[in-house]
């Protein structure tokens, strides 16, 4: 394979040619080009884009699908496509974190975060679609979906927003909807049985669907967690039944991501928030001169958290934790994949410019990938790339980089230079 393909250079995001075909003295001999993928980036500080020498966000040009009299929230989307290098943006009327595309393509849904409308679009044309809120003036969106097999319905996450803590978790647990995603009405609306469930996975089976809930609760104006119930919750999707609630060995930090598969495949990653003096105990032995943590934007710092891996195939359920041998290496974690292939969960933690890989079967950690050595700062998003050999990792701000399954050698010659203006995750198709 010439992976030269698909060198995308730096000024722009321009794609290059390699040579042609070897040609021998009496035949043509083939290349075998990898696919061509295409990504698709929210970027949260579409304040900071300009267009046409004005703030993007005040462009009609760019403004132009949202509804009449829409003065909510709205979100930079970047597409990438890597068989010409070209790059297209758009702003989409939407307090908006992952985007979820149909397997196929033609569709992608994007639901908010915390907030009050949900969305489809085309992933080709960036068209919006259809538009729809929520049902009840509390509940606000959980930040992910996932489609049904069959692509014929999309089910998401949804939370209880609430001015204050009741006192009991009960009353602030979340929802996963069951939708249509043409029009995306609500078909079936099923309790997480979790405070503010936020990430979900559909199991290889088709029929269980796991949850990743927070299982705290943020005051208006605060930025400390209250942590009372993080769990990881499994939902038989026909009906609505609660299979399994997992909660780690310690409740003390946020279950925010997971990467599911089956009963005996369930990893998810613990987040935990403190104070700057929390963080400055924790820096205290490091001479070296760094820089100040970018993705903190309050008053509160991300500490590590470990992975964490279930087995819900034995009784009791087994649960491992796992944290590298330097624990400032797992530091907010963000994204999760599991690379059923290679039998591994692969996840970005942001603040620590780090990559971990962690075995599928034990939770072990295998190996941990310093992206800022590899020119890749902030890592944010990460998903398998279509042509089955890579997977790619995103950074908050700018560029994209390819690495190899199963070896997680960086592919030099098919990096991706765009600035993405700060996202969370990376959609691929």
């Amino acid at each position: 394979m010439d992976r030269r393909h698909f060198l995308v250079g730096a000024a722009g995001v321009i794609g290059v040619g390699a040579a042609g075909a070897i040609a021998a003295e009496t035949e043509q001999i083939p290349l075998t080009r990898p696919r061509p993928a295409v990504y698709l980036v929210p970027g949260y500080r579409s304040d900071l884009a300009h267009y046409r020498g004005r703030p993007a966000s005040e462009s009609p040009e760019l403004r132009r699908q949202f509804p009449a009299g829409y003065e909510g929230p709205a979100t930079l989307i970047t597409r990438i496509d890597e068989a010409d290098g070209s790059a297209r943006r758009a702003l989409m009327p939407i307090q908006a974190h992952a985007i979820t595309v149909r397997s196929g393509g033609g569709l992608a849904v994007w639901n908010s975060m915390q907030g009050k409308t949900l969305l489809t679009f085309d992933p080709t044309s960036l068209e919006l679609g259809s538009v729809s809120g929520f049902a009840g003036e509390e509940i606000v969106g959980g930040g992910h979906a996932v489609f049904t097999p069959d692509g014929r319905q999309v089910i998401l996450t949804e939370r209880k927003q609430r001015d204050a803590y009741s006192g009991r978790p009960a009353d602030h647990y979340g929802q996963i909807t069951i939708r249509d995603p043409e029009t995306l009405q609500t078909l079936e609306v099923f309790s997480t049985h979790g405070m503010s469930p936020h990430d979900l996975a559909l199991f290889a089976d088709g029929k269980h669907v796991a949850i990743a809930n927070y299982g705290s609760f943020v005051a208006n104006g605060g930025w400390r967690p209250l942590v009372q119930e993080p769990c990881l919750t499994i939902l038989e999707l026909a009906s609505g039944r609660l299979v399994e609630k997992l909660r780690p060995p310690d409740t003390t930090a946020e279950l925010r991501h997971l990467a599911a598969s089956r009963f005996d495949r369930l990893a998810a990653v613990l987040v935990r928030r403190g104070a700057l003096e929390e963080e400055e105990a924790l820096l205290t032995d490091r001479s070296e001169v760094y820089e100040a943590d970018a993705s903190s934007f309050d008053e509160g710092v991300y500490l590590p958290g470990p992975l964490i891996r279930f087995d819900a195939t034995v009784r009791p359920v087994m649960a491992t934790l796992a944290s590298p041998r330097d624990e400032l290496l797992a530091r907010q974690a963000q994204s999760m994949v599991y690379d059923a292939e290679a039998d591994e969960v692969i996840v970005t933690f942001t603040s620590s410019h780090a990559v971990g890989v962690f075995d599928g079967a034990r939770g072990q950690v295998k190996r941990m990938i310093r992206t800022d050595g590899l020119g890749l700062r902030y890592p944010r998003g990460v998903a398998l790339h279509p042509d089955g050999i890579h997977y790619a990792v995103s950074g908050s701000w700018r560029d994209l980089f390819l690495f190899r399954r199963g070896t997680h050698e960086v592919d030099a010659g098919r990096r991706i230079h765009a600035v993405l203006f700060e996202h969370s995750h990376l959609s691929i198709s």
